[in-house]
């Protein structure tokens, strides 16, 4: 990696602009980015952009600008089946908790949607999709066959983000170093390589999630619904009203979700932590395995607005019901165990 900035080339530019406490246009900030992901960044031009962004607060220009330049290098997936659902939370809630949007993703596949989850190992929280579903006993990085494979037969895959944002990997090394979200953790929602249709995205902050919300409008997604729980979890919370950015048509609307309006019981956030990837993947699977408690509320919760989002559910009592249903059967147990098994080429 180089050593020093390159001479006003498109990352110091952005760097003199933000300097000056300004904004970037779409162009400069997918520029910049470019430069970055392209391996022509200094790590010291890297932290300061993404530092000088988080300071200043992104912009949807800044978001869009960024997401363009990472979509223009991924390799993309093509699903089998449609419509496609991800569900995924941006980190940075500091909550230490159990890795929710991982169980309703299964849940949500288990009750009928086709899920395609973008993921990677921890950025902010206790535990990465990646971390929990290798401890589940998923493989994480099979390759695209095994990948279309597990969509088409089981209607659940898991998108292990290194593998198909390789050109990633230029920041991920500034980014570990930095004690702080960045802009990559917006991006990365938005960069699924299947582009699906639905999304369940959670973050901890409104200002994030009117963000992210404009983003996902902008780039075309179907539907979406962006959600700050209580307590500043990046997820549908049970301790109080979530926010709710409703994202259809081009359009976004404000909701708000209640606890009762789902029919589960409260739930606090420090009821949900765990100490590492295999509490977290343990809690996941007593929860599968029909245990009652916090942790089986809220994926409740989470995997009905997957649904509701999904159109697979009229509304979060339908979607609970629904999700309540997939875990009491055995098809979400017996979901993961099938994924398990084919995501390692056993039938």
């Amino acid at each position: 990696m180089p050593s020093t900035l390159p001479d006003r080339g498109p990352l110091t530019i952005a760097l003199a602009t933000l300097g000056e406490s300004g904004s970037l246009s779409i162009e400069q900030a997918r520029d910049a980015v470019g430069e970055i992901v392209d391996g022509r960044a200094a790590e010291v031009g890297i932290a300061a952009f993404l530092a000088g962004l988080k300071v200043k607060g992104e912009t949807e220009d800044e978001l869009a600008g960024a997401v363009q330049a990472v979509r223009d290098r991924m390799r993309p997936l093509d699903s089998p089946r449609r419509p496609v659902l991800d569900t995924c939370g941006t980190g940075g809630d500091g909550a230490a908790s159990v890795n929710v949007s991982t169980a309703a993703a299964i849940v949500s596949a288990a009750a009928g949607a086709v899920v395609a989850k973008h993921g990677n190992r921890s950025a902010s929280g206790v535990s990465g999709s990646s971390d929990v579903l290798e401890r589940l006993g998923v493989a994480i990085d099979p390759g695209p066959e095994v990948l279309t494979r597990c969509l088409e037969e089981l209607g659940i895959a898991f998108l292990f983000a290194p593998s198909f944002h390789p050109a990633l990997r230029h920041a991920a090394g500034v980014r570990r170093q930095l004690p702080f979200r960045t802009l990559f953790n917006l991006v990365g929602p938005l960069a699924n390589p299947t582009r699906p249709e639905f999304q369940l995205v959670g973050v901890p902050n409104d200002r994030l999630a009117g963000l992210m919300a404009s983003a996902l409008a902008r780039l075309g997604v179907t539907r979406a619904a962006v959600v700050t729980g209580p307590e500043g979890l990046d997820e549908v919370g049970l301790s109080g009203p979530t926010r709710v950015l409703w994202v259809e048509g081009g359009y976004v609307e404000p909701r708000t979700w209640l606890p009762e309006q789902f029919g589960l019981p409260a739930v606090r956030a420090e009821a949900l932590r765990v100490a590492d990837p295999s509490d977290s993947a343990d809690r996941i699977r007593r929860a599968l395995d029909c245990e009652v408690g916090p942790a089986r509320h809220v994926i409740l919760a989470n995997a009905a607005s997957a649904l509701v989002v999904a159109g697979l559910a009229g509304g979060p009592a339908e979607g609970a019901s629904k999700a309540a249903e997939a875990i009491d059967s055995g098809k979400a147990r017996d979901l993961l165990h099938r994924w398990a098994a084919l995501s390692h080429g056993r039938d």
